[in-house]
């Protein structure tokens, strides 16, 4: 059984986080359009590889919604063993 509350909260604060990351993202690349530099350059890429991380977090915690509603068809096992790390009820 997986907790469903926890997925909702991750879905939801994951969300969010990705929707700041992206804004600052884009922030960051017109920075670097008009003035480029390494700073800026740096920025940008921390701030993108933070998006991509969040967006593989949302497809684990979308994945963990799936399968606590029973609507999986096909298990993937590298998707079971985190969703399983993460969400799963201890008994």
């Amino acid at each position: 059984m997986y907790r469903t509350r926890r997925i909702q909260l991750c879905k939801w604060a994951g969300t969010l986080a990705a929707v700041a990351c992206l804004s600052q993202g884009i922030a960051r690349w017109r920075d670097f359009i008009q003035a480029p530099g390494g700073g800026t350059y740096a920025a940008l890429l921390i701030v993108l590889t933070l998006f991509l991380a969040l967006m593989a977090g949302l497809a684990l915690v979308v994945y963990a919604e799936e399968k606590a509603r029973g609507r999986v068809a096909r298990s993937r096992p590298l998707l079971d063993r985190w969703t399983n790390r993460f969400f799963l009820k201890d008994r």
